[in-house]
C-alpha cells in the first residue's frame, strides 16, 4: 500500500474514533468528580477544590451548598446512588463560590440562617436564591428517618455560617472553616471576629462526631478539628507574646510620619509571632509559613482591641 495512502487511513480512522469517543453521550458523561460514601448513606462530591454533602433519606435527599465548581455533578452523583428527588439545600453561608449554583435545583425548599438571607436579600443575586425557611440559633431538621441539626456558632467566617451536624451518623459539616492537614485560609479565614471563631472550636468540639467535612479538602476526623484548635491557641499565645516583648521605641527609631511607624510596629510585632508560629509548625499543615503572617497580623490586631 502506498505510505501516504496508509498515513491518510490512519487518520481518518483516529478522526473517526476521537469524533465518536467525544459526540458520543456516554462518554461526554464521564463524571470529572469524586464521590466518597462518609458514612451508610452519606456523601461527599468534590470538584474543583470544593465540597459538597449530601444524606439519602427516605423521603429524598437533603444537599448541603451548591458551589459552582461542582454544579449539575451534584445531580449526576446523587443519581448514582439513589433515584429519590432532591427535597432539600441547606446553605452553610452566603458566599458565592459555595452556593452560587443554587439556581440549578427546583422544587427544592431552601433552608439557611436568617442572617444568610439577609445578605441574600441584599445581594439580590439571582444565581443563589433567598431561603425558603430560616433559623436563628439552632434547628432540628427531620426528614424521612434521618434527622439533622443546624447550629449557628457566631460568625466564625461569615455572619450567617451554620454547623450541619448528623448526630444519628456522627458527621460535622462546617464551610471554610477547618480544613484537614491545613490551616485556616488567609488572615484566619477572613474571619470577622476572632474571640468567637476561638469560641466556636469550642463549641465544634462538643459535638459527638467522628467524620468533619470542610468546604475545602478531603474529609477528616475530629482530630483535625482538635489540631486547628491546638494551632489557633499557640498563634495567639504569640501574638500575645510578639506584644509584650517588641520593643516599640526601639523598632520605629528613624521613622517619620504615623503611618510608617505604624507600620514599621506592626510588620516587627507580626515577625515576632510568625517566627514561633513557623517554628513548631511548619512541618505539620499546609499553609504554615505561607500565611502565616496573616494569621499572626489578624490575631495581633484581635489582641489589641478586644
Amino acid at each position: 500500500m502506498n505510505t501516504n495512502i496508509a498515513r491518510y487511513s490512519f487518520v481518518a480512522v483516529a478522526f473517526i474514533f476521537l469524533y465518536t469517543l467525544f459526540s458520543n453521550p456516554a462518554y461526554s458523561q464521564v463524571p470529572n468528580y469524586d464521590l466518597q460514601e462518609i458514612k451508610p448513606g452519606v456523601y461527599v462530591v468534590s470538584a474543583g477544590g470544593y465540597n459538597s454533602m449530601f444524606m439519602v433519606t427516605q423521603k429524598g435527599v437533603v444537599v448541603v451548598d451548591a458551589p459552582p465548581a461542582i454544579g449539575d455533578k451534584i445531580f449526576a452523583a446523587v443519581s448514582n446512588v439513589t433515584d429519590k428527588p432532591i427535597t432539600h439545600l441547606i446553605y452553610s453561608h452566603a458566599h458565592k463560590d459555595h452556593i452560587g449554583a443554587a439556581n440549578i435545583f427546583e422544587n427544592v425548599t431552601i433552608i439557611a440562617h436568617n442572617k444568610t438571607a439577609e445578605i441574600l436579600i441584599d445581594r439580590n443575586d439571582t444565581n443563589r436564591p433567598v431561603p425558603d425557611m430560616v433559623f436563628f440559633n439552632e434547628m432540628n431538621l427531620p426528614i424521612g428517618d434521618q434527622e439533622i441539626q443546624l447550629l449557628y456558632p457566631g460568625p466564625y467566617h461569615q455572619r450567617g455560617n451554620i454547623f450541619v451536624y448528623m448526630p444519628e451518623h456522627k458527621v460535622l459539616m462546617a464551610g471554610d472553616y477547618v480544613v484537614p492537614g491545613g490551616v485556616l485560609w488567609k488572615h484566619l479565614g477572613v474571619t470577622p471576629d476572632v474571640p468567637t471563631l476561638i469560641k466556636s472550636i469550642d463549641q465544634a468540639l462538643a459535638l459527638d462526631f467522628d467524620v468533619f467535612v470542610g468546604g475545602h479538602g478531603q474529609p477528616g476526623t475530629k482530630q483535625d478539628v482538635i489540631v486547628q484548635q491546638e494551632y489557633v491557641n499557640d498563634l495567639q499565645e504569640n501574638a500575645k507574646a510578639a506584644l509584650n516583648e517588641v520593643n516599640r521605641t526601639e523598632v520605629i527609631q528613624g521613622i517619620n510620619g504615623s503611618n510608617a511607624i505604624t507600620e514599621a510596629y506592626f510588620n516587627a510585632l507580626t515577625k515576632s509571632c510568625t517566627d514561633k508560629t513557623d517554628a513548631e509548625w511548619k512541618s505539620k499543615l499546609e499553609g504554615v509559613g505561607v500565611w502565616t503572617d496573616e494569621h499572626c497580623e489578624r490575631m495581633i490586631i484581635s489582641e489589641r482591641v478586644t
